[in-house]
């Protein structure tokens, strides 16, 4: 079950390049996310039919487009790869957030989805089990 189509996409997305994109690119791009969805939640989402948790998918596959495509662009990649973890222009500085392997995404919105769709520690089943009395050494 895909979580959005292309056109769908393609009318909710920000940026006029990625409607611009080939069907099959975007197709890629959708595929990418609904892959990070499901690793992101643990949770394949085949039998979902909550129409809010079905919204939820598709609101989150867009935005996950719009980061994919943002974070394939040549400048974005370069970025990516440079070293420099601060730097420092006259009065102006910054540092850069190092962002580990299972953390978000940091696009508020998408983070929020992403964390709501995971299971709830309530929502999984109790594990119960009953140890022997210790009789002890006599």
């Amino acid at each position: 079950m895909a979580f959005a189509t292309v056109t769908e996409v393609k009318e909710r997305v920000s940026f006029d390049e990625i409607i611009a994109l080939d069907d099959n690119k975007i197709q890629d791009l959708i595929k990418r996310a609904e892959a990070w969805i499901r690793r992101f939640t643990g949770r394949s989402f085949a039998e979902e039919t909550n129409s809010e948790k079905l919204e939820d998918l598709k609101t989150a596959t867009v935005l996950l487009v719009e980061f994919l495509w943002f974070q394939d662009q040549p400048d974005m990649k370069e970025e990516a790869f440079d070293n420099v973890q601060s730097e420092k222009l006259g009065s102006y500085s910054y540092t850069k957030k190092n962002a580990n392997p299972g953390e978000t995404t940091g696009v508020v919105e998408l983070d929020h989805i992403l964390l709501s769709l995971r299971p709830s520690a309530a929502a999984k089943p109790l594990i119960f089990f009953a140890s022997r009395p210790s009789g002890g050494i006599r």
